[in-house]
């Protein structure tokens, strides 16, 4: 009983009895117990003063952990305070240990540093991706704590392609690596591009496995360059070449396509080495002259836009991959254009006429003039041979002079034509844009040429003292006054016959062609009727001239 009534409280409420001995050997510890700079510790806050909090260390005194250790948040004084109490657990880091004197100072903010460090370096060597918060954008990047340490973001690593706007990341969780780490410096780098790619090579790696020739496949266009477009198929970019984007022509894949577009096409081939998957869009579209020849028949009018011109002619697109030629000469039906520019412009939708078909060439051949009915066609029965005209002069050659019969057509007035006095150079007495009279005398049509006369409008030379005049006259076999030439020189009168008939062809040269059937009903018409009239009594009194010499 006596022994149970000596027993202290604690005794009685403790299976563990307190003796004076094992507090001996606490005091003990305590005094043999010491600490160094450096060290990283664990300890228990005891109070709070005005200069920090006193935490119990395990050593004969106290340290002291000052408020600007507390934290590297930059916290008002209230709220420092309010951060630890009494009884808390608290790992610190030890600035100051001199024992003899009593003074110990800790930091609780280099403690947790360095066990940042120490975790930071554990992530970076093993590579494991982290979860961090994105705090700001400053120049060049973004900034993130990871551990409590302060660590900074490329803008080319927050990507698989650089972002110029970093505004969004602000205040998001992201998943990062660190891909460098130097403590003496502060410096942590990180990178989400770095596992972007890993995710990325994952799934290319196993989409290249799944994707075969042949296969059609589905994506959006992430970017057009001057070879091609790419696009995204869900961890792979295939690329369409230009020459399979479309059966049509354009100069930039751009004018066909545009980024962001979803398209789809057709795998041509799969290169898993090297990552590369070629596609094609317009394979997933019949080629156009496979039944051209059925759908555009020869002599059928089709309808398409002008998508080039050369010095030859004009080329149109009828559809995509379906263009057709309309060469120069199939332009107008009266006019001889230099370049197809006259005529069409880039861009011009235009009507025309399938003239040739060449599947195999993979050529067409349009028309743009048979559109349109032929002039030339209804020419003959509108001027008829003898049909005087009067047109300003277009052109001016060594043999004659091109007058204008209409809009588009135009007639030659041969040297010989132009007067009865042979002109050698028509550009002495003839200029571009005189106004000259004319008949016709003949119209082919086919080779859509019209020939015109001059001088049969002009009155025939009257006779001159001088002889030259006479000229033209006497060469046919004709005097002065008209009657035969009955000079007795027959060696003479030969020759001069000779020269008449020669002269004779070439001045009636438009006769033999055309022949002056046409009736006038003009004044003017009646008077060119008249001097026709005796210029052919002329050759004929020239004719029976010769044969009586003949007999002779």
């Amino acid at each position: 009983m006596e022994d149970k009534a000596t027993q202290t409280p604690a005794q009685a409420g403790n299976p563990e009895v307190f003796s004076m001995e094992q507090a001996l050997q606490e005091v003990e510890a305590r005094l043999e117990k010491t600490v160094q700079r450096g060290q990283v510790i664990t300890g228990t806050v005891v109070l709070k003063t005005n200069d920090g909090f006193m935490v119990d260390i395990g050593t004969r005194t106290e340290g002291i952990i000052p408020f600007n250790q507390l934290t590297e948040a930059n916290l008002p004084q209230e709220e420092l305070e309010k951060l630890l109490k009494p009884g808390d657990e608290v790992t610190v880091y030890v600035v100051r240990a001199d024992l003899e004197n009593g003074q110990v100072i800790l930091s609780k903010k280099r403690a947790e540093s360095d066990q940042s460090w120490v975790r930071l370096q554990e992530l970076f060597e093993k590579g494991e991706p982290v979860v961090v918060q994105v705090q700001e954008k400053v120049k060049g990047g973004l900034v993130a704590l990871i551990e409590g340490v302060r660590a900074f973001l490329p803008a080319s690593q927050v990507d698989l392609r650089r972002t110029p706007e970093l505004d969004e990341y602000v205040g998001q969780s992201i998943a990062v690596k660190i891909i460098e780490l130097n403590r003496k410096k502060g410096r942590v780098i990180l990178s989400r591009r770095t596992i972007l790619e890993e995710e990325q090579k994952k799934l290319r790696s196993g989409l290249l496995s799944s994707l075969q020739e042949g296969q059609e496949v589905e994506g959006q266009v992430v970017e057009v360059t001057e070879f091609g477009v790419f696009v995204a198929l869900g961890g792979v970019d295939g690329l369409v070449h230009r020459s399979e984007i479309t059966w049509g022509r354009f100069t930039h894949p751009r004018e066909v396509i545009s980024k962001g577009q979803t398209v789809r096409a057709k795998v041509l081939s799969v290169d898993a080495d090297r990552e590369r998957v070629n596609l094609s869009i317009k394979a997933l579209v019949s080629d156009p002259w496979i039944n051209v020849s059925e759908k555009y028949p020869i002599g059928s009018r089709v309808n398409g836009k002008v998508v080039g011109l050369t010095q030859f002619g004009a080329f149109v697109e009828v559809e995509p991959g379906l263009e057709g030629l309309i060469h120069i000469s199939e332009l107008s039906w009266t006019k001889r254009p230099k370049h197809p520019s006259e005529i069409l412009k880039e861009g011009q939708e235009v009507e025309a006429v399938v003239l040739r078909i060449d599947p195999e060439e993979r050529r067409l051949s349009l028309g743009l003039r048979q559109t349109q009915p032929d002039p030339w066609k209804t020419l003959p029965d509108r001027y008829p041979p003898g049909t005087p005209i009067k047109g300003k002069v277009t052109g001016l050659t060594e043999f004659g002079v091109f007058v204008e019969v209409e809009p588009g057509i135009e007639g030659l007035i041969h040297v010989s034509e132009l007067d009865y006095q042979r002109i050698e150079k028509p550009s002495e007495v003839f200029k571009k844009g005189d106004e000259v009279e004319a008949i016709i005398l003949n119209i082919d049509p086919v080779e859509q040429r019209v020939s015109l006369s001059r001088k049969r409008l002009l009155p025939p030379p009257m006779p001159s003292e001088a002889g030259e005049e006479d000229r033209p006259r006497r060469s046919m076999g004709l005097g002065r006054e008209g009657r035969p030439d009955q000079r007795p020189s027959a060696g003479k009168r030969k020759k001069g016959g000779r020269e008449g008939r020669g002269r004779d062809r070439d001045y009636d040269m438009g006769g033999i062609d055309g022949g002056y059937s046409g009736s006038y009903s003009s004044g003017e018409a009646a008077s060119a009727s008249v001097k026709l009239g005796d210029m052919f009594g002329d050759l004929l009194n020239q004719l029976d001239l010769e044969e009586e010499t003949e007999k002779k």
